[in-house]
């Protein structure tokens, strides 16, 4: 016990062994986490591949190992392995800190519940600790005690796909600037100057305070939350009379002046004020709400901030470590909203490239305005994807960050047919092809849900290994999955055919972001079909 032996590394393997099979050995001076790279580095002696995997490794162990930011953002290109790497980060702050920290003590903001569970084997660092992870609806409803109906993200974004609502790409990017931020706080300012008259008031039919007592009150606490000062103005009341009078208040006394206090605010709930500030805007078209009174989903974030304002943040100190993943599709508001409830360090990740609400996007420079002081990171280098698939979706969005790993593999196919049945006919093919092919999964991408759930009609009689994901599903599975590109960013797959890529299915920028994403799914093999008349967004393949 105790004793030290010494000793010279001369060599390190690492292996792949699966049912008692070793399908490949590699040897390198680094842990090398991914088994893409693991199985590519396997079977080539190309010292340009690693030298390429080295600047990978040494670009991840750089944030992994970043322990001083109190942000960090990860600004990473598709098929660059940050999710990954952010969730080693923690593994590693969890060795680092032990006894500091637990995994109890972090927590994921994630875009789904089957993004979530796809993450949670990906770390098995971790063993059998869980971390609890939260989508930013539910948190939202938290904040609102379940009192206010509103749209879930993927509703806002199949609304915009499917160009249901004229105006609602309008709203949302109205309510996705920073000027939207400030004028949510220039508004605070009005209220607080304007909105509140003090009026004489009685306290249990016996007593009298004048209104000009109830301003003083009001105005010396103005560096309270607006309705932390109407109960703090009514104790200072019921404690004068005590004092003045001698009087014998109950609690009953104290509650009425309460409420008599809060009558003498303009409006009495925070519905009224959310919906008063686009009148003091002078945009009362900006605010609409849906049948059944449910709000628009751009509402939500920016309805909770004003309530933060006016009654004060209910800090999270339970949280140490916030990890927020797809950076890209949450707006300014919302990180201010994530700001207040968590003081704590954030780890925040995503790629502005793969945005599948353009109108509502952030990148990098956007996040560092609302945490000033924050840490960017970059990675550059995707190597998800084969040479062929990369460079087939750079063609659709062109990223001039990326750098494509030389790992090459089939041509992309775009496979035209004369009729849907044709289509249909050749998706069959496609999953009878992969069935005998040895892969694991295969992804089949359409726009919308409504496409995704009439494909899956369509197949699962008889199919039964047939999966869809909606933005119900709790689970990622292996095997054949039909989904929309909203529900695949994040995941990848093997194999993936993109369906329906037709001149009227994908022809706008919106279009052109989802195609970017479901494209760049695919690790090994892609294919992507239409009938007729091929998308515009194509043109680059057609015209070879």
């Amino acid at each position: 016990m105790g004793e030290t032996i010494e000793g010279l590394i001369q060599l390190k393997r690492q292996f792949r062994i699966r049912q008692g099979k070793m399908e490949y050995m590699l040897e390198s001076s680094l842990n090398i986490h991914d088994e893409v790279l693991q199985k590519e580095l396997s079977h080539t002696s190309d010292e340009k591949m690693k030298n390429i995997v080295a600047t990978i490794q040494r670009d991840q162990n750089a944030i992994i190992r970043n322990d001083d930011a109190l942000v960090l953002i990860i600004q990473g290109v598709a098929g660059s392995g940050k999710t990954s790497i952010a969730l080693h980060r923690i593994a590693f702050l969890l060795y680092k800190h032990k006894g500091e920290i637990t995994s109890n003590d972090i927590m994921i903001i994630s875009p789904n519940k089957v993004f979530a569970d796809y993450i949670s084997n990906v770390l098995p660092e971790l063993g059998e600790e869980k971390i609890r992870e939260m989508g930013f609806e539910e948190l939202m409803d938290q904040q609102l005690n379940g009192k206010v109906k509103f749209q879930s993200f993927f509703e806002q974004v199949s609304e915009v796909i499917e160009d249901k609502h004229i105006d609602v790409s309008e709203r949302i990017a109205f309510k996705a600037t920073f000027d939207f931020v400030n004028q949510m706080r220039r508004y605070l300012t009005h209220i607080e100057n304007n909105y509140f008259e003090a009026n004489d008031i009685g306290v249990a039919n016996r007593y009298f305070v004048p209104s000009a007592f109830v301003e003083k009150r009001f105005q010396g606490y103005h560096r309270l939350p607006l309705a932390r000062r109407f109960e703090r103005v009514a104790e200072d009341i019921v404690a004068e009379m005590r004092f003045r009078h001698q009087a014998d208040l109950k609690s009953s006394d104290l509650n009425r002046v309460k409420n008599d206090v809060k009558k003498m605010f303009r409006y009495s709930t925070i519905q009224l004020l959310y919906q008063d500030f686009y009148d003091w805007m002078g945009k009362p078209e900006m605010l609409i709400k849906r049948t059944r009174n449910v709000m628009e989903y751009a509402d939500v974030a920016p309805m909770v901030y004003l309530k933060m304002l006016f009654e004060g943040a209910q800090i999270n100190t339970d949280v140490k470590h916030l990890l927020v993943d797809e950076m890209q599709d949450y707006t300014p508001i919302q990180y201010a909203v994530l700001a207040k409830l968590f003081p704590c360090k954030k780890t925040i990740l995503g790629d502005a490239s793969q945005s599948v609400n353009p109108y509502s996007s952030s990148n990098a420079a956007d996040i560092e305005r609302v945490f000033p002081g924050a840490v960017s990171m970059q990675l550059n280098t995707s190597y998800r994807s084969t040479y062929e698939i990369t460079d087939f979706a750079q063609n659709i969005s062109r990223n001039v960050d990326l750098v494509a790993i030389e790992r090459h593999g089939k041509k992309v196919e775009v496979l035209t047919y004369k009729s849907a049945d044709a289509e249909t006919a050749g998706i069959l093919n496609e999953i009878a092809e992969f069935r005998v092919s040895g892969d694991n999964t295969l992804g089949i991408i359409c726009k919308t849900q409504r496409q995704a759930d009439a494909l899956y009609d369509l197949l699962r009689t008889d199919n039964k290994d047939v999966y869809v994901l909606t933005s119900e599903s709790v689970a990622f599975l292996n095997g054949i999955v039909i989904t929309t590109a909203y529900l695949a960013k994040g995941l990848e797959f093997d194999r993936v055919l993109v369906v329906h890529v037709t001149d009227k299915n994908y022809h706008n920028e919106v279009d052109r972001s989802m195609l970017y994403v479901a494209c760049t799914r695919a690790m090994h093999q892609l294919k992507v079909s239409f009938v007729k008349k091929p998308s515009p967004l194509l043109g680059f393949a057609i015209d070879k």
